[in-house]
């Protein structure tokens, strides 16, 4: 019982683990908020609630003090600040807040309470368009919040939502039974109507829509943190009920009532057969909300609804890549591709993707959604959706598999491609990074990718396995810091049928997944300590075993991992694995970050630019938007810039020329206070450097004698390395790295360079490579 009292000795953490009350009841009702984080957390979830100004709120967050805070609390902290973070647009700090909040998890962490992270780890993957991700880390949570949990079913309801918003909650409809006899005055049923509604919009179901939103209307009040949704679909709602009137009209939608929202407006525009102004309104919708094009609701189709209607068919096929791209996924995406490719005139790939979209239309019960697409579909004559049909049936007569995706083919084609060469630039480092590859391809030692985050760390793992000998098998990728300690044992290694509860059959994992392949762990810094040693016995004797069982089996794929992570500091302060580190840094490629090649960003550019577009057409950029993107810190790295390129394409689909006035840069500074002992670990270092780094990348005209003394090119390198061995006569491997700021890989090979022209040589104490270390060579006095 003393365990339990302390693991429950905040209050706030006992109330909100052990109730269904929302967080800033709980807050609000606390008899005093003496702890500046509690009431920083109060302001966070006002902000959330629109109670509060972001920028505000952030600016308090950003200044809170964590001194003795509880570190269950400082999570629920980390993770309302996150989810405010990626609200305002600033997914790089959201990214730091809950990689630093998983930092505080614990074996005694409440479940409730990591399932808050996870669910804010969800909203981040949301809002970069990565719905796969989102729908993944809502089922996990699921799987980590207990039955008994009375939170659980806030998380049954965000993951029914999620699905309904895809006209998809057909899939979890036992949940929302079994939920709906949970149902509290902190939840009310007016939630799981809600859902209801929104699958039965998104699904054409307008009789089934049309019964819920009275009632949804009267009961609105209970529900104040989402009244959002059910009226933007109820306006939705209206318009498609509109449309089956007999008496019904476009003409109609000319008397429409002022202040309509632009996203409805587009749609009045396509019924109206107007395709220019609905291209027009897209766009500037578009520009003002760049999330609702890679969101999962009905709107966020708009744009590919007017680029289809007004013939700009390669655009539309950009925008449902991109997405795809993205992790977004819908199965209305096959009549926008059956679109495509007969507007491509390719109707028997039209006819397969129309047949793909039936088979789902049926399954979701989404005839009516259907309906409504045709009406909005200015470039599809009667004749050409009769020919479809007729396609489909006898496609469907003769059992055709599904078709293959055309941007399914086109990500295919492009990894079979993969080479040195896909690495994008022309700086130093880059060309060495290539020519490590190469080196590295065939060796069956693990490799470990370092760098910043969005510099293409998985790009060059996947370039890695395309240029190795096991190019033909396969490649599995895993992120293992968007997974939970108890699940990615499980996903890693497998688990035995009864292994643990939900077990109920038999899963191989991931490593057996891999075969003979290549495995990809992202993020292993996040990997708790026993998944280190569990990682090291792989390493050294190819070994694992599965959860539940006591044999061990062989693995025989090859491991890359990539971090972005100061293993080496983690190494130091205990929480990573020595030995570990040493088994993984043997072979290393370090991913500068985009500010150090600003040139870089230049080829970068132009490649997003002319990505799918046909061969031979070619965007080009004028010289001020060139110097715009070279002067630009890119703190994001690759990931911002194909993201900006991407919005720019977006908003300019017409254009082959572009200025520097089309480019759209929302600079975000990512500023996290540093966190006590001993509840975060000191990780501030690193961003210091890089906020430091940024500081120095900033244009302020050419310092010769700056640009000579922090040179990257290995002649620079070189200087510095010899005057550092000048100053301080002996040096370990380890020093070097750290005072240079260089990779391993790159440190060996400077080192060695000294030692070949006789500079330096390197001293083994002992037979462990821990005690070498290199050496000034003594000089004769006549040299």
């Amino acid at each position: 019982m003393t365990d339990l009292a302390d693991r429950r000795a905040n209050p706030t953490v006992d109330r909100y683990v052990t109730t269904d009350l929302p967080l800033q009841t709980i807050l609000r009702r606390a008899t005093s908020l003496k702890s500046p984080l509690a009431s920083s957390l109060l302001a966070l979830l006002d902000g959330l609630a629109g109670r509060a100004p972001s920028t505000e709120v952030l600016k308090a967050a950003r200044a809170t003090s964590f001194q003795g805070s509880d570190p269950e609390l400082m999570v629920l902290f980390l993770s309302s600040w996150a989810e405010l973070s990626c609200r305002t647009g600033n997914t790089p700090e959201a990214e730091q807040l809950l990689r630093r909040a998983r930092l505080l998890f614990s074996a005694t962490t409440h479940p409730e309470i990591r399932a808050t992270c996870m669910a804010a780890e969800g909203i981040l993957a949301d809002t970069t368009g990565n719905k796969v991700k989102r729908e993944q880390i809502l089922r996990e949570t699921l799987n980590v919040v207990p039955s008994h949990s009375p939170r659980r079913k806030y998380h049954v309801w965000e993951f029914a939502l999620c699905l309904a918003q895809q006209g998809r909650a057909t899939e979890c409809r036992s949940d929302l039974r079994e939920i709906s006899w949970q149902c509290t005055e902190n939840f009310p049923d007016t939630r799981i109507h809600i859902v209801y509604l929104v699958d039965a919009v998104e699904t054409g179901r307008l009789k089934e829509a049309s019964e819920l939103m009275p009632q949804i209307a009267k009961d609105l009040h209970q529900v104040k943190d989402i009244a959002r949704v059910p009226w933007r679909y109820e306006a939705l709602l209206r318009l498609m009920q509109s449309c089956t009137d007999p008496s019904w009209s476009p003409e109609s939608l000319l008397s429409s009532p002022p202040g309509v929202p632009n996203w409805l407006k587009v749609l009045h525009s396509l019924l109206l057969k107007s395709p220019g102004d609905a291209l027009k309104l897209a766009r500037l919708e578009a520009g003002r909300l760049m999330g609702s094009i890679f969101g999962s609701g009905f709107d966020s189709f708009n744009l590919i609804r007017a680029e289809l209607s007004a013939g700009r068919w390669e655009a539309a096929r950009h925008l449902l890549k991109m997405r795809h791209s993205r992790g977004n996924l819908h199965y209305i995406d096959d009549f926008f591709l059956a679109r495509v490719e007969l507007l491509g005139r390719k109707k028997k790939t039209a006819a397969a993707c129309f047949a793909a979209l039936l088979n789902s239309v049926e399954r979701y019960q989404a005839g009516g959604r259907l309906d409504f697409e045709v009406r909005l579909s200015c470039d599809l004559s009667t004749n050409e959706i009769v020919g479809l049909s007729r396609s489909a049936e006898k496609l469907a007569k003769t059992r055709a598999s599904s078709p293959p995706s055309p941007i399914s083919e086109e990500t295919e084609s492009e990894n079979e491609i993969l080479k040195p060469d896909a690495i994008v630039g022309r700086s130093t480092a880059i060309l060495e990074i290539r020519d490590t590859i190469i080196r590295f391809a065939d060796l069956d030692a693990p490799i470990l990718v370092t760098g910043e985050t969005g510099t293409g760390k998985e790009l060059v793992a996947r370039t890695i396995h395309a240029a190795s000998r096991r190019r033909t098998r396969s490649f599995v990728a895993v992120n293992c810091g968007s997974i939970t300690d108890t699940l990615l044992e499980s996903e890693l290694f497998g688990h035995e049928r009864g292994a643990f509860t939900g077990a109920d059959r038999l899963n191989r994992g991931l490593f057996e997944e891999a075969g003979t392949g290549t495995i990809f762990l992202d993020e292993i810094g996040d990997i708790s300590p026993h998944l280190q040693t569990a990682l090291l016995r792989v390493l050294e004797t190819g070994e694992i075993r599965s959860v539940g069982s006591t044999k061990t089996r062989q693995s025989r794929c090859r491991i890359l991992a990539a971090t972005n992570s100061p293993l080496r500091q983690l190494a130091e302060q205990g929480r990573f694995r020595m030995d570990l580190l040493y088994r993984l840094e043997r072979l290393c490629i370090h991913i500068p970050p985009l500010r150090e090649r600003p040139d870089d960003s230049i080829m970068l550019a132009r490649h997003f630019l002319d990505a799918g577009r046909p061969v031979g057409t070619h965007a080009t950029m004028s010289s001020t938007l060139r110097e715009a993107m070279r002067s630009y810190s890119w703190p994001g790295n690759v990931r911002e810039l194909k993201n900006v390129i991407e919005r720019m394409r977006l908003l300019h689909s017409d254009k082959l020329s572009y200025e520097a006035d089309d480019l759209d840069i929302a600079t975000h500074s990512v500023h996290i206070p540093a966190a006590p002992q001993p509840f975060i670990p000191s990780s501030d270092e690193p961003a210091m450097r890089t906020a430091a780094s940024r500081k120095r990348a900033e244009p302020t005209g050419v310092n010769e004698d700056r640009l000579l003394k922090h040179g990257r090119s290995p002649m620079r390198r070189l200087q510095r390395l010899r005057k550092l061995f000048e100053k301080h006569h002996e040096l370990t491997r380890n020093e070097i790295i750290s005072i240079l700021d260089v990779s391993p890989n790159t440190a060996t090979k400077d080192l060695r360079s000294l030692c070949d022209e006789g500079y330096i040589e390197r001293i083994e104490p002992s037979a462990s490579s821990r005690s070498f270390y290199f050496s000034l060579k003594k000089r004769d006095s006549g040299q």
